[in-house]
């Protein structure tokens, strides 16, 4: 049986968004619609830091990482959506972690939330 990152670990559930864009608006300009492309993904998530934003506006800003299995179907331009919280995270980076014979052991996502 091949290795793969223990799913034990990965206490929390995600669906992967990735955006289309499928129609336009009243104007004309495209309108993208999310949609997803993997549901109840195992992740586990750890909080990095918090800032809150006083610039006009009262937002709090919080950067996570995140670990998902090797085989999942993840770009940095997708968003997860964690429907336990309602929280939708922007995925910033996506890295890999490689076993020796070059298959992908896990992948880490670098996320941004604002509330």
């Amino acid at each position: 049986m091949p290795a793969r990152f223990p799913r034990r670990l990965l206490i929390d559930s995600v669906n992967v968004q990735r955006t289309t864009a499928s129609a336009y608006d009243e104007r004309g300009l495209v309108n993208d619609a999310w949609t997803d492309v993997a549901t109840n993904v195992p992740t586990r998530f750890v909080l990095l830091s918090e800032s809150e934003s006083r610039d006009g506006r009262n937002t709090t800003t919080k950067t996570f990482s995140a670990v998902v299995p090797g085989d999942t179907d993840v770009k940095s331009s997708d968003r997860l959506h964690e429907p336990s919280t309602g929280n939708y995270y922007e995925i910033q980076s996506v890295g890999q972690a490689r076993m020796k014979d070059g298959r992908v052991y896990y992948k880490s996502l670098s996320l941004l939330l604002r509330e």
